[in-house]
């Protein structure tokens, strides 16, 4: 059976801290050049025959959040100083339709992303995938 992990645990697996236990989303080792994001399960799609996690515009009250704004900041600092590269936390959600969304499970992946779109203004932005 694999093993469980909170957010904080699969944070660490990735030698990262969170800023904070209760909005970090992501996080980041500057020593190591590591940036690691919690991404939902179920928003990964299939474009052109590659899997691609995006997000467009948020709301203004959104782009307030502590949460994105330190997502934003690490997403820039990935693209300055590691190409673009991410690992990544899969998440999945206690119930796909509630806003917020609150974590049911999640696991460190052995998938890499690369921030391939990132509009800070709108928070906007585009992962996609590498096997």
């Amino acid at each position: 059976m694999p093993k469980k992990f909170t957010h904080t645990q699969a944070f660490a697996h990735f030698e990262t801290v969170p800023a904070n236990v209760q909005w970090s989303w992501s996080a980041r080792n500057e020593g190591k050049k590591i940036v690691v994001v919690t991404l939902w399960q179920d928003e990964f799609k299939k474009v052109d025959g590659k899997l691609v996690y995006a997000r467009g515009a948020l709301w203004n009250d959104a782009k307030r959040r502590n949460g994105h704004n330190e997502l934003m900041k690490n997403l820039r600092w990935a693209l300055d100083n590691c190409e673009g590269w991410l690992k990544v936390i899969i998440a999945i959600p206690k119930d796909k339709n509630a806003r917020p969304r609150s974590i049911s499970e999640c696991f460190p992946s052995q998938m890499r992303v690369r921030v391939v779109q990132l509009d800070e203004a709108t928070g906007e932005f585009a992962l996609e995938a590498v096997s």
